[in-house]
C-alpha cells in the first residue's frame, strides 16, 4: 500500500447514494448505485470498488477495469441480501490507498411489492405533503405537486429526475407564494405536446374566498428555469372555486376540470355545489365557461375528482356528495346544440354499493367505467366498482372488491389499468402498521378472471420503517409494469415520499 490518502473518505451518507432499478429482461432485478467524493491527491487516476458479505469482509473487487468516474452501478446484487461496500483510490503507479469508509445496502427480497424510495421530502423550504399523483415526461422523469413546503410554505411543483448511476434528483420548479399565483395545489399535473405543465391550486388567486378561490396555471420551461402563468383565477361566483382535480385536454387544446365549490349557491350548498368548467384559449388569453353547475339535489354536489372523455366526447366524473341518498353520484355530461346536459349514471346508496367517491374515473376500451368509493361496501371501508352500460339501457354497477379494515381500508385515489386489464390502486388507511396508528395504507391489484370474479391481491403495505404512509394520489405505470406514486407523510424525513413499486 502507498501513502496515498483516500480523500474519498466521507460520512456514509455523503459517500454512497443508494438506489434500485428494474431491468425488463430480469424479473425484479436491482442495481445499487454508488457514488463518492473525488480524491484530492494529485496523481489519482481511478478507483476500485470492493464488496463483501459482512462488515468484516472478505471484500472482493467487483469492477473489471479501473473505474475513472466517482460513481459505479452494481447490477449483480440479489434480492433479500445485504452487501457492504468500500472504495480505494489508485495512482498512476498502480499504488492503492486504504479502504474508504464503509456503507451497506439491503436489497428488497424479490419482485412484486418491492419498494424503492426515489425521494424523501424534507419540508421547510423543501416540498411537503404530496397529496396528488405523478406524471411522466417523455424521458421518464417524474413531476408532481405538494400542498405545503417550498420557499413560501404554500406548496410547490417539483421534478424527480433519473440519473445515470440509478439515483434520483429532486428539483423545485416553482414555489407558490399564496397570492395571485396560487397556493396549496392538491391536483396532479398534465403536459401539453410542447412540454408545458398545467395544473390547479386550491387557494390563492383572488375573489371573496378567505385564502383565495384558486387558480389554473401553466408552467413553461426555459433556460433559466420554469415560468408560471395564471390562466384563470376563480372568483367564488358562478364560475366556481377551489379546484382540487387534475385537468384534462381535448383534441383542440381546451382544458376541462371541476371545482369543489362555487356555482349554485343555495340552501343545500352555502358556498356553492361545485362546477364542471372549460377553459378555451384565444389570442387574448383563456376564457372560462361553466359546462355544468351542480344543484346539490339528485344531480350531486362537490365534484372532488377529475374528468374522463369517451371516444364520442362525452365527459364522466363523480360528485362525492348529494344524489338521491346523499352519498354521491357518477355522472355523464353530453354536449348538444343547446349546451351540455348532465345525466346521473349511478347514485350511491351508501351501503354495499359504496359511498363518497373521491378518485378519478377511468374507462376501458369497451366503455366501462372504474373507480373507488371511500366508504360503504360489505364492511363499510370502501369499494372498487365497475359501471357498465346495460343491455336494455341504463348503467349497472358491480362491486369488484369491498375493503375491510384489514389489510386495506378507505381508498381516496383513482385506479390505473395495465394492458392486460388488471387494476391497481391504493388505500389511504389499513395495513395494521403501528408506525401510523395501524392505518398506513396499502397498494393493491385487482385481476379479472374468466368467471367474472376479480381477484384482489395486496401488493405493498406502507408504514415499514421509512417507506412512507397514507398514499392518496393516483398511480402511474411505466412500460415494464412498475408503479409510481406518492405518500402524504412518512419517508426518511417525515414529509412524504416519491416511491416506485416493482411488479
Amino acid at each position: 500500500m502507498s501513502s496515498l490518502t483516500p480523500q474519498s473518505r466521507a460520512t456514509a451518507s455523503a459517500l454512497i447514494l443508494l438506489s434500485f432499478l428494474f431491468f425488463p429482461t430480469l424479473a425484479a432485478a436491482h442495481t445499487v448505485g454508488l457514488s463518492w467524493d473525488a480524491s484530492t491527491s494529485q496523481d489519482v487516476v481511478g478507483y476500485n470498488i470492493y464488496r463483501g458479505p459482512s462488515a468484516n469482509g472478505p471484500f472482493i473487487r467487483i469492477n473489471a477495469t479501473l473505474n475513472v468516474p466517482t460513481n459505479y452501478a452494481d447490477s449483480t446484487v440479489q434480492g433479500g441480501e445485504t452487501y457492504f461496500y468500500v472504495t480505494t483510490a489508485v495512482d498512476s503507479q498502480k499504488n492503492e490507498s486504504d479502504y474508504s469508509n464503509q456503507t451497506q445496502a439491503t436489497i428488497p427480497g424479490g419482485g412484486s411489492g418491492s419498494e424503492q424510495g426515489l425521494y424523501n421530502f424534507a419540508g421547510g423550504t423543501d416540498p411537503k405533503f404530496p397529496y396528488a399523483g405523478l406524471v411522466f415526461d417523455k424521458a421518464g422523469n417524474l413531476y408532481g405537486t405538494t400542498q405545503l413546503g417550498g420557499a413560501n410554505s404554500q406548496g410547490t411543483v417539483f421534478a424527480v429526475t433519473h440519473n445515470s448511476d440509478g439515483s434520483w434528483t429532486e428539483t423545485i420548479l416553482y414555489s407558490f407564494t399564496g397570492s395571485a399565483d396560487g397556493a396549496q395545489p392538491s391536483a396532479g399535473l398534465i403536459f401539453d405536446a410542447s412540454g408545458n405543465l398545467y395544473g390547479t391550486t386550491n387557494f390563492g388567486g383572488s375573489g371573496s374566498c378567505n385564502l383565495g378561490c384558486g387558480t389554473v396555471f401553466k408552467l413553461t420551461p426555459a433556460s433559466g428555469g420554469w415560468t408560471e402563468t395564471v390562466l384563470y383565477t376563480f372568483t367564488s361566483g358562478s364560475d366556481g372555486r377551489e379546484p382540487y382535480a387534475r385537468l384534462l385536454f381535448d383534441a383542440a387544446g381546451n382544458l376541462y376540470g371541476t371545482t369543489l365549490l362555487g356555482g349554485n349557491v343555495n340552501s343545500v350548498c352555502s358556498t356553492g355545489c361545485g362546477t364542471v368548467f372549460k377553459l378555451t384559449s384565444a389570442s387574448g388569453g383563456w376564457t372560462e365557461s361553466v359546462l355544468y353547475a351542480f344543484t346539490g339535489a339528485a344531480d350531486g354536489a362537490s365534484p372532488y375528482d377529475g374528468l374522463a372523455f369517451d371516444s364520442a366526447g362525452n365527459l364522466y366524473g363523480t360528485a362525492y356528495t348529494a344524489g338521491a341518498a346523499g352519498s354521491g353520484v357518477i355522472f355523464k355530461l353530453s354536449s348538444g346544440s343547446s349546451g351540455w346536459t348532465e345525466s346521473v349514471l349511478h347514485a350511491f346508496k351508501g351501503g354495499y354499493d359504496g359511498k363518497y367517491s373521491y378518485g378519478d374515473i377511468i374507462l376501458d376500451a369497451a366503455g366501462n367505467l372504474y373507480g373507488t368509493a371511500f366508504q360503504g361496501g360489505a364492511k363499510g371501508y370502501g369499494v372498487v366498482f365497475q359501471l357498465a352500460p346495460g343491455s336494455k339501457g341504463g348503467w349497472l354497477e358491480k362491486v369488484l372488491h369491498s375493503f375491510g379494515n384489514s389489510p386495506s381500508a378507505n381508498p381516496v385515489a383513482g385506479l390505473v389499468m395495465d394492458p392486460a386489464g388488471n387494476l391497481y390502486g391504493t388505500t389511504l388507511a389499513g395495513g395494521n402498521q403501528t408506525s401510523c396508528g395501524a392505518a398506513c395504507g396499502t397498494l393493491f391489484k385487482l385481476a379479472p378472471t374468466s368467471t367474472g370474479v376479480w381477484t384482489y391481491t395486496p401488493i405493498h403495505v406502507f408504514g415499514h420503517g421509512t417507506d412512507g404512509y397514507h398514499p392518496s394520489g393516483d398511480l402511474i405505470l411505466d412500460a415494464a409494469g412498475n408503479l409510481y406514486g406518492t405518500t402524504q407523510a412518512g419517508g426518511a424525513q417525515g414529509s412524504g415520499l416519491v416511491f416506485e413499486i416493482m411488479h
